[in-house]
């Protein structure tokens, strides 16, 4: 990481060097286009410095969860975890499936996921959040006009090494077992593979089905719990209230962080930081969140 920060910046050093070549010759066409390089490789730089929180550097659980709007609530959770996804594709995060629960008729009822590279939570932990769709929809026959919502939680990974949990007793965790209910291979949906640990005190529950028996399974549940864990333990430190935020809220109307509107105009629009674009598919389909990322870390600069 410090390795390519300091490529970037001998990189940035070469531009300017060239700009002021262009700038003597002249050569205002060759500036212009060298100018826009070292513009664009500045940013970039300039950004990297908004990677600063505690957690930044580690990598992402997120989860999933369809709110108010029925099928539509559901098939919209489907379209943000693509979104994801095709994130993940574009700028060379890693994206592994920990646990799905398919929707009724379309999409899914919930999932959760880990999201690794290079500052994954630091970028990730601006999407927690209540997430809003406005469109025409496709399942009911009169097309009418609906409203859904999502909700998305982001927890940074490996909390539970800075934290001694061997206190936790057996008798405090409830083990359920299934079938998967997404896809998966033969062994995968015939099996009862997929786990489920809650830990009595508190409620809190993970599942994941992804790995290939139940035992892995129950070990990844084990990690993942612990990090949920040491997450509310950090919640309790007043100054850890703003870090780990996105958690618990109600998936209404009024408490979205975001809105996609595809009719009856097109918006997507950040309701932090105010950031909008007419292009809300770039963002659904493309998985286009950067400059949506970047416009909050900005802001909070």
């Amino acid at each position: 990481m410090l390795q390519k920060k300091l490529e970037d910046i001998e990189q940035l050093n070469s531009l300017v060097a060239d700009m002021q070549a262009a700038h003597d010759l002249e050569d205002w066409e060759d500036l212009d286009e060298v100018d826009a390089k070292a513009h664009v490789l500045y940013e970039k730089l300039e950004d990297s410095t908004l990677m600063n929180g505690r957690f930044d550097n580690h990598s992402a659980l997120v989860s999933i969860h369809a709110g108010a709007g029925g099928v539509d609530a559901q098939d919209f959770a489907a379209m943000l975890m693509s979104m994801y996804q095709a994130f993940c594709k574009n700028y060379d995060f890693d994206f592994k499936l920990l646990h799905i629960s398919s929707g009724e008729e379309a999409g899914l009822k919930s999932a959760s996921f880990e999201i690794s590279g290079e500052n994954a939570y630091g970028h990730l932990k601006e999407e927690a959040g209540v997430h809003r769709l406005i469109r025409l929809s496709p399942f009911n026959n009169s097309n009418t006009r609906e409203t859904s919502f999502a909700l998305v939680e982001v927890l940074p990974t490996n909390l539970h090494s800075s934290f001694d949990f061997e206190d936790i007793k057996e008798d405090d965790l409830k083990w359920d077992f299934f079938m998967s209910s997404g896809k998966g291979g033969q062994s995968v949906n015939t099996t009862y593979s997929a786990v489920r640990v809650t830990h009595i005190p508190t409620g809190i529950s993970v599942s994941c089905q992804n790995e290939r028996n139940q035992l892995q399974n129950k070990q990844q549940a084990l990690k993942y719990l612990h990090d949920k864990l040491a997450a509310l333990e950090l919640k309790k430190q007043k100054d850890m209230e703003t870090e780990l935020k996105g958690v618990h809220q109600s998936i209404e109307w009024g408490s979205q962080i975001r809105s996609y509107t595809l009719h009856p105009y097109k918006l997507v629009k950040d309701h932090r930081s105010g950031w909008e674009s007419s292009e809300p598919m770039r963002v659904l389909e493309n998985g286009d969140i950067l400059p949506i990322i970047w416009s909050l870390k900005r802001i909070k600069k």
